[in-house]
């Protein structure tokens, strides 16, 4: 605003425009749309909420059990989650990462008393660094 007020006494002053008239209307504009842009600016983006007045749709059921993998062979797991993102070696043992919708999901492989490599320890992670490590449960459910 303080520009278009600047620019209008320069206009006037110096007789830029021979008609004053036609000087006072550019000011006019001028000064309207430095306004519109700056209510604009200072707008928010309003937050979108369903009509029927409903948050985002929740899962009935979880997508995945805690109890579907503890202690479950690599096959079964791979057959549940599909191939690991990350798979790594580390002597007897193995460690297997999924990614998740929400999380990403850690299984350390291991070979139980019989020998049978089974599910030993399962934990998540977050998706993005610098993200709080999600709930186990809470991660298996959103699948």
């Amino acid at each position: 605003m303080l520009l278009c007020v600047g620019v209008y006494a320069i206009v006037l002053e110096k007789d830029f425009f021979v008609n004053r008239k036609f000087a006072k209307l550019i000011m006019r504009l001028s000064a309207a749309s430095a306004a519109a842009v700056f209510a604009a600016a200072c707008s928010t983006t309003p937050k979108l909420i369903p009509a029927n007045g409903a948050g985002p749709a929740t899962p009935t059921s979880p997508v995945y059990l805690l109890s579907d993998i503890s202690g479950a062979s690599p096959q079964s797991i791979d057959t549940l989650l599909g191939p690991p993102n990350l798979s790594r070696r580390e002597g007897n043992g193995e460690y297997r990462r999924y990614d998740l919708s929400t999380c990403a999901l850690i299984i350390i492989l291991y070979p139980d008393e019989a020998g049978a490599v089974r599910a030993a320890n399962i934990d998540t992670a977050a998706l993005t660094v610098g993200d709080d490590k999600p709930d186990l449960n809470t991660c298996l459910a959103a699948g």
